[in-house]
């Protein structure tokens, strides 16, 4: 990942805080249990010390200009704005649920968009130019692209682990029920022919993580939702025919006469 490319929207370095949403999240088959589990929320806490990393350096890069062409003067509301940037990242590495690291992004990008509209008051302000704040803040990001690198290589290995594990697990739970349905003697070929594409999904969405793919990734996720939910309403199917069977071959209950008094 080239860490310097820095993408101008009129004077103003708007990707002075790249990195939005986590990526993770992308991963359409996360449900509400598995948010909490202690994998995905190390995976959620390596990409927000990488992206945390990455926006204080860029900040860092703006503020020197700004300091630059103000004299100092202007850097006070950018700094203020760094500073609680700064311990949102820090807070969320003792963060124990993907409910609060989701919370805790979402006031980084609150603080981002404050920066940004702050930087381009102050850009306007004290004259400065886009090109000259585009190459501090890439000189900047420069500077630690060695750290970048370690922390986006760390983000990648938690983010493939803690997916690949949920996938283990889920399919470990289809497994399960194909077993319980083939003990009650019902034909699960069809489910099985799904859970097959499933696995041969689990193994493209592997390959993705490893060649850190995002739209191959996306795209695996969005197999992997549809493909879950067939083998979902195929299992729905056998299991209402199943019951309707069951109710069917249960015999009348008899009825029991009293014998007369003789």
């Amino acid at each position: 990942m080239n860490h310097t490319r820095i993408i101008l929207i009129g004077s103003l370095c708007v990707a002075c805080l790249v990195l939005a949403a986590m990526p993770v999240a992308a991963d359409s088959t996360t449900n509400s249990a598995w948010n909490n589990n202690p994998e995905h929320v190390a995976a959620m806490q390596a990409h927000v010390a990488y992206a945390g990393a990455k926006g204080e350096a860029q900040m860092n890069g703006a503020i020197s200009y700004i300091g630059t062409i103000s004299n100092g003067a202007g850097t006070a509301p950018l700094s203020s704005i760094e500073t609680q940037f700064e311990g949102t990242v820090t807070s969320v590495q003792s963060m124990t649920t993907g409910d609060a690291i989701q919370q805790a992004e979402s006031q980084m990008k609150t603080d981002r968009t404050d920066f940004m509209s702050t930087a381009k008051s102050e850009l306007k302000q004290y004259n400065g130019t886009g090109k000259a704040l585009e190459q501090s803040v890439n000189a900047s990001v420069m500077a630690q692209a060695s750290t970048l690198q370690g922390l986006e290589n760390t983000w990648w290995t938690d983010r493939q682990k803690a997916r690949m594990d949920e996938f283990t697990a889920n399919d470990q739970k289809r497994t399960g029920i194909l077993t319980n349905l083939t003990a009650k003697g019902i034909d699960v070929s069809q489910a099985q022919a799904v859970e097959n594409q499933i696995q041969q999904e689990g193994i493209v969405l592997n390959a993705a993580l490893t060649s850190r793919d995002e739209s191959a990734i996306k795209a695996a996720n969005q197999d992997l939702a549809s493909l879950n939910q067939q083998f979902a309403s195929i299992i729905k199917s056998y299991r209402s025919g199943h019951r309707a069977k069951a109710t069917a071959t249960v015999s009348p209950a008899t009825t029991v006469v009293p014998a007369a008094t003789p």
